[in-house]
């Protein structure tokens, strides 16, 4: 009588080109380092000084993890995809509809700073409003490639 032994190996990979999980993977780190910036700003919203204690050391804490995650992940998926696809008319079309979507929330974030000048705003939250539509566009951007990939799919 004999055993054998056989292996499984549950490797699981995304079967998705180099721009689709690119895409994805900025998502993912705008919307996490994004959520950590807007939860300690709106924690420092209700204090009626000009511009909280800490408010900019938060502010550069975010801009450098963002670029420092966004980079080191971009590089991982790099080595780890081995190469990238040229560039066809489907991803140039992609990208021009999304960033059109972009666009068009930066362009509400931007009248709503303009309308938050009006109302009284502080510089403050004036900033805030501007940079969360940043966020925001920049969110779109990414869904919007994602979504328009999976549709051509």
């Amino acid at each position: 009588m004999s055993q054998t032994t056989t292996e499984h190996r549950s490797q699981q990979t995304i079967n998705a080109p180099f721009r689709v999980k690119s895409a994805g993977l900025s998502l993912i780190v705008i919307l996490i380092i994004g959520a950590y910036y807007t939860s300690n700003m709106l924690a420092m919203l209700p204090g009626s000084e000009g511009t909280p204690d800490g408010a900019l050391n938060r502010a550069i804490t975010a801009l450098v993890l963002f670029i420092v995650v966004e980079a080191t992940l971009q590089i991982v998926l790099f080595i780890g995809a081995g190469r990238i696809e040229k560039r066809t008319q489907r991803d140039d079309i992609i990208t021009a509809r999304a960033s059109r979507n972009a666009y068009v929330v930066l362009t509400v974030g931007v009248f709503a700073t303009v309308a938050g000048m009006i109302t009284g705003f502080s510089q403050f939250e004036l900033v805030n409003v501007l940079l969360i539509a940043f966020l925001l566009a920049e969110i779109v951007k990414f869904g919007s490639q994602l979504l328009y990939y999976g549709r051509a799919a």
